[in-house]
């Protein structure tokens, strides 16, 4: 068995419908009320195309006579075949200038909508037209026109006023039934559509005291239904949209608050250090330690302001890479010489693995610098979280079209939460050490944001058996895909 075919109950269905009963009905009672007019007072009027059934013969008549029409001593015989109380006329010559009749006004503005209008009938008013009728001269050229003015409705046969107005009344009644009916099945259609008209209206109004925790619950098979669930979808978007909007005005305050704290601190041990030596309370080998901290917490404040100027670059829309023809290789071998040191004097060692796997050309382009603040920030990571005795090592393998690396630790490795959160901006993991290490919470963030600039991703993982490992892999620029 087939199922069942729901209409959809449009409003314009309804309005058509409707619209139909209220012509069907007014026709039938007006159909009733001219049967009752026309068996008793069907001599009152004539007919209302009776002067129009006329035109056709005064076109012949005015085309028998060819130009002698537009002379004005044809006056007389034109008005004896004109009805002069059923229509108007007016002679014109070829460029519409009136040269006579019992019509002054200008229904022909000029030559062009005369040439147009010919043989044509003008709507001028209310049920009033006009018939142009062209005059040709006997060689057929054209001379001017006549145009004829009548009315399509009923005029008065007798003179009695009883029977003009009963007839004038009658002929009201088929408006008086459309009025009738249109205010019935407009009320009718009223009720239905005042209820989700309402509903909307409501929901706007909420919407413009700020409050969005409501529904559209409106639930028929028609257009107001589409519209309601448009507008509850709108609803649900600019409530998304607004949230998303508070947690990133939320998270706006929280940088700013972690910006405040993290330069308060380094700023404070060196203002308090700079009193003490200004006092003259530190003196002799204390002075040099004194300087020492504040050397110190004044790199860190320094080095906050640089991740936050660079931070502050890579996230503005108008950022550009700066590419240069490098070799990569080359590039990790002259690295390796500046993590070696750096380890060394923590007493953890450090290894470059670099398979070179490119077949095509050694030099490719790269922003370097950005390159290079990815390696030096995820090598600072793991230097801070590897104890002495333990290994740090970059592996990289080099392809034509993407290098792939991979910084391994065997240090202490990353917690759940490191891994949920290590590329999130101001994310300090540990924060017992990060206070100490002078960790802004950037690097991380920062090494994300140039990497995928550069058409690649990164991911930290925890090695095995211990430690941690970040991988992210670049394209060299000319071969990103657009």
């Amino acid at each position: 068995m087939g199922g069942l075919i729901v209409k959809e109950r449009t409003f314009k269905r309804k309005f058509i419908i409707a619209f139909i009963k209220i012509i069907v009905l007014s026709l039938i009672f007006s159909l009733v009320s001219f049967f009752i007019w026309a068996l008793t007072f069907n001599y009152v009027r004539y007919p209302a195309n009776y002067y129009e059934k006329q035109i056709g013969d005064i076109a012949k008549v005015i085309v028998e006579n060819h130009d002698d029409v537009l002379d004005k001593r044809f006056q007389k015989n034109m008005e004896s075949f004109v009805p002069k109380g059923g229509i108007s006329y007016q002679v014109l010559d070829e460029y519409g200038n009136f040269l006579y009749g019992t019509l002054e006004e200008k229904i022909i503005k000029n030559r062009e909508e005369l040439i147009t209008s010919i043989n044509s009938n003008k709507i001028i008013g209310n049920k009033q037209y006009a018939k142009i009728i062209p005059v040709l001269g006997r060689n057929s050229d054209f001379k001017g026109a006549v145009v004829l003015v009548y009315k399509i409705e009923s005029t008065k046969k007798t003179d009695s006023q009883i029977l003009l107005t009963l007839s004038n009344m009658v002929i009201l009644f088929p408006f008086a039934f459309i009025i009738i009916f249109t205010l019935i099945y407009a009320k009718k259609l009223s009720k239905e559509i005042n209820k989700p008209v309402t509903i909307l209206l409501n929901a706007a109004e909420m919407i413009k005291n700020q409050n969005l925790n409501f529904t559209i619950d409106y639930d028929e098979n028609n257009e107001f239904s589409k519209l309601c669930n448009a507008f509850e979808s709108m609803r649900k978007n600019l409530k998304e949209s607004l949230i998303r909007q508070w947690d990133l005005e939320e998270k706006r305050r929280e940088n700013i608050g972690n910006i405040a704290h993290d330069l308060k601190t380094p700023l404070t041990i060196v203002n308090t250090y700079t009193e003490a030596i200004l006092d003259g309370t530190v003196k002799g080998e204390r002075i040099r330690e004194y300087l020492e901290v504040i050397k110190r917490n004044n790199e860190r404040a320094l080095a906050l302001v640089m991740d936050l100027n660079t931070l502050h670059n890579i996230e503005n829309p108008d950022f550009i890479l700066h590419p240069m023809e490098v070799d990569i290789v080359d590039f990790l071998n002259s690295k390796e010489k500046d993590y070696k040191f750096l380890c060394q004097e923590r007493g953890i060692d450090f290894v470059v693995k670099v398979e070179d796997l490119r077949e095509k050309n050694f030099m490719s382009k790269f922003d370097i610098r950005s390159l290079e603040q990815v390696l030096d920030n995820c090598i600072s990571n793991s230097i801070r979280y590897t104890e002495k005795g333990e290994l740090i090592e970059i592996r990289a393998k080099c392809r034509d079209e993407v290098i792939e690396f991979s910084i391994i630790d065997t240090g202490k490795g990353f917690s759940d939460e490191d891994l949920k959160n290590i590329f999130n901006k101001f994310y300090k993991g540990d924060k017992s050490r990060s206070f100490s290490s002078g960790h802004s919470g950037l690097g991380m963030y920062i090494s994300k944001i140039i990497v995928e600039k550069h058409g690649g991703y990164i991911e930290a993982k925890n090695n095995v058996p211990k430690g941690a490992i970040i991988q992210f892999n670049i394209k060299p620029i000319g071969n990103q895909i657009s």
